[in-house]
């Protein structure tokens, strides 16, 4: 193995990896630097010495210009890339997964490359010399040298042929697949964001479906979003911000026709989106009520379309349904049909529906005598309204189930029964409505019956409808697609109620039982009331509800009688009262403005084994847990245990020399007191974490904030990780607090998020603190002993 040279491994190694998009494209025999075909022959010692090397090295690029960002990620995910290969057999194994990854990844290079000569192969038995020059220009799209393209090609013979001059290129089209390529990327960009949808490529840019042929703000905003791309970190959001910025500039920035194209493939893919579900809504009222359209037509906007392309999608969608909107009825087709078009003059979408059964369809509509009622799909029924009645006393009436849903109706009114053509229009007085094509069609009436029980808060009994539903369903594509929206919507809410069940069981577990009655329970009693406990042995809905009111009004008659003074009685009585609910309001904001007695006289003698024994007097405050503190030679000072108790051995002082200073902190519910020390000087001079601007002599983090659901704040000098601790019920006593939960964040990670994700399981709103961390020497990380005042936030998203 040779020798390992720094300014060597910048330039060979890290620059090529950066290149290729960071650590994830590279393997941990290259980024140590060492040889795989070495594998077997390098002894542990030698390959833990190019690792302890390769290590140091990174340390010191944290701060580089160029390799910064890069060797953050690798110092980050050290310990995993090395641990494989610092024992031989593990080492081995690796080796012979890196070689098959390492052919993955060379065949994936010539891919394009083989598969062009292998077409030429075909067509012509071997490769015409004119086409050399368009294979060299695929092979540097795949990342290949001019000696490796030139390797291949030289395997298959060469055609000699006069050459003719190139046609000129070719426009980029939008086909198919480039339309799933960029809805693809849109949706990871989401996904990395975090932020506002992104659903077309205009939106990527700030602007909306009205500024599209805007040709010279859209070139300007994407030189400005090149230059901010530029910028980025390598990683995945660099490489699909790369990628769209591709498209616009192929679609978007030429303007004209390709900008019309693009704009009618976003009409189409909403239309698509939003068929089944205006099929679904006008299954019920057989129209478009208006709080339906409304809410339709901000699904259209959220989807990339401004309000007039979304309210002709809206209009042309149910003329093709042969039914019309609620108070725009004088918007219908005309005769003639309709059709939809972009901004640009291009034809949209068009109703496939002729005049006469259009004008069919609107009288069909009037009276239950006529002769003819109207399908969802715009055909004429042969079928009497009075045929459709005819049936209704044997069957249930799903049009009657839908009206009986607003007023939550008895749970064996949902019991599912056969369905058939019956049944009249309650809501609106017309007989009739489920006549014809509709008694054809069995899989209408289940899905009503499904929309009413979703309505009534009962999925499951939705779920069993809906299950009727895809049964009789059967070649219907429109059918099948009607049915899939309500399923979906069904799922969800089943799906969501499971999450709903947890999370109300636990919060009663925790005694948090406002966050049980006013966040989870109240959802199950409205949304999903059939929705029974997953837990089998578990309490019931109403049984949960009972105990969480009952804690709650007890906790409300503990809190009057609690006396407002003297201060320690207050404070035993507000504990009773979160002893009963945990998240009660007033108690926790009563227990937020009381003083913890601090502990009494603390003493530290040596055991003659050379343990140090440190003992205190009680806390005047009741209940507390105390927090012992050593302080160290270099001004900070490290948490020794807690305990309830007045008496604590700390091991780790060592056996000789002078005893150590000792501090003691109560606390209780997340209140502390101040600090009492062993050597008798005031909690001013002692550093506590509670109160010091500088914990454990660290500096601090400062500014916190929201951004876009992100924690944000500004980073001392100096410090490059951090240590993020949340509590939902109380602010974090310190970073060790056993009721919190913590994680650390770098400024790398840090820098590539543009801030902090706090994860969605924790409770919200919660309580956060953030502790600054150093990196010893040794590889072992220091965190402070407490939070700065600036280094605290209440977090409410």
């Amino acid at each position: 193995m040779h020798a390992f040279d720094p300014n060597d491994y910048r330039k060979r190694v890290l620059a090529a990896v950066e290149r290729r998009g960071g650590p994830e494209e590279s393997d941990a025999f290259e980024l140590y630097d060492i040889p795989i075909a070495e594998a077997a022959r390098l002894s542990d010692a030698e390959v833990a010495a190019r690792v302890q090397q390769v290590w140091t090295l990174w340390q010191k690029l944290r701060d580089h210009p160029k390799f910064r960002v890069l060797a953050g990620l690798l110092v980050d995910a050290h310990r995993e890339l090395s641990e494989p290969l610092l024992e031989t057999g593990s080492r081995l194994i690796e080796a012979d997964r890196v070689r098959q990854l390492r052919a993955r990844r060379e065949a994936e290079r010539f891919e394009m490359l083989d598969a062009a000569i292998d077409r030429l192969v075909q067509r012509h038995g071997g490769i015409p010399a004119g086409k050399i020059p368009g294979l060299e220009d695929i092979g540097r799209m795949g990342g290949l040298t001019p000696a490796e393209i030139a390797a291949h090609v030289r395997r298959h013979r060469i055609i000699d042929e006069s050459p003719t001059p190139a046609p000129p290129p070719a426009a980029p089209a939008l086909t198919p697949e480039r339309r799933r390529q960029i809805r693809k990327l849109l949706l990871e960009l989401e996904r990395l964001r975090d932020d506002d949808p992104v659903p077309t490529l205009l939106s990527v840019l700030g602007l909306t479906f009205a500024d599209a042929h805007h040709t010279v703000e859209i070139r300007l905003r994407a030189d400005a979003w090149r230059a901010r791309t530029r910028e980025l970190p390598p990683g995945r959001l660099r490489v699909v911000l790369d990628e769209l910025l591709i498209h616009i500039a192929d679609l978007l920035e030429p303007g004209g026709n390709l900008v019309d194209a693009y704009l009618q493939s976003v009409i189409d893919d909403v239309t698509d989106q939003l068929r089944p579900q205006v099929r679904a809504a006008v299954l019920v009222e057989d129209l478009l009520v208006a709080a339906d359209f409304d809410y339709l037509l901000g699904e259209a906007i959220t989807a990339g379309l401004d309000r007039p392309t979304s309210e002709r999608l809206l209009i042309s969608l149910t003329d093709e349904l042969g039914t019309v909107v609620e108070g725009r009825e004088h918007l219908a087709a005309s005769p003639g049909g309709t059709a939809l078009r972009t901004a640009g003059g291009s034809a949209g979408h068009t109703a496939d529906r002729t005049g006469s059964s259009a004008a069919a369809d609107r009288s069909g509509r009037g009276s239950a005598g006529d002769s003819g009622a109207r399908g969802d799909s715009g055909e004429v029924g042969g079928s009497t309204s009075s045929e459709s009645v005819e049936g209704g006393g044997a069957r249930q009436d799903s049009r009657r189930d839908a009206g009986a849903a607003a007023g939550a109706p008895d749970p064996a009114h949902w019991q599912r029964t056969p369905y058939g053509g019956g049944g009249r229009d309650d809501a609106s007085g017309t007989a009739g409505n489920l006549t014809g094509a509709r008694a054809a069609r069995p899989w209408e009436a289940a899905l009503q019956a499904a929309r009413g029980a979703l309505r009534a808060g009962r999925p499951r009994a939705a779920a069993g409808f809906v299950e009727d539903a895809r049964r009789g369903v059967g070649d219907d594509v429109t059918g099948a697609k009607s049915v899939r929206a309500v399923g979906d919507e069904v799922e969800r809410v089943l799906a969501e109620a499971q999450l709903r069940w947890r999370a109300a069981v636990s919060a009663c577990a925790g005694r948090r039982f406002v966050e049980a009655l006013t966040e989870h329970l109240d959802f199950l009693e409205r949304r999903a009331m059939d929705v029974a406990n997953p837990d089998p042995h578990g309490a019931s809905r109403e049984l949960l509800s009972g105990r969480a009111r009952a804690a709650v009004i007890q906790a409300g008659r503990m809190f009057e009688a609690a006396p407002p003074e003297p201060p320690d009685a207050r404070l035993r009585a507000v504990l009773d009262v979160l002893e009963v609910c945990a998240d009660h309001a007033e108690a926790r904001a009563a227990l937020a403005q009381l003083r913890v007695g601090a502990p009494g006289r603390v003493s530290a003698s040596r055991k003659p084994d050379g343990t140090v024994v440190i003992a205190w007097l009680a806390s005047a405050t009741e209940q507390v847990e105390y927090r012992v503190t050593r302080l160290l030679v270099d001004g900070s000072w490290r948490v020794v245990g807690r305990t309830r108790g007045i008496a604590l051995e700390d091991g780790g002082a060592g056996s000789t020399g002078a005893v150590p200073v000792y501090g003691v902190v109560a606390s209780v519910s997340g209140r502390t007191s101040e600090m009492t020390r062993s050597d008798g000087r005031s909690d001013a001079d002692a550093g506590d974490g509670a109160a010091d601007d500088r914990p454990s002599g660290m500096p601090t983090v400062r500014g916190l904030t929201e951004q876009r659901g992100l924690l944000v704040f500004e980073w001392p000098t100096g410090i490059t990780e951090v240590m993020v601790v949340a509590r939902p019920d109380a602010p974090p006593v310190d970073p060790h607090d056993p009721h919190a939960r913590r994680w650390k964040i770098t400024n790398m990670r840090y820098e590539i998020e543009g801030g902090v994700r706090i994860p969605p399981e924790i409770p919200r709103p919660c309580h956060i603190a953030i502790a600054s961390c150093r990196r010893e020497p040794t590889g072992s990380l220091t965190v402070a002993t407490g939070f700065a005042a600036a280094a605290r936030i209440r977090w409410v998203r």
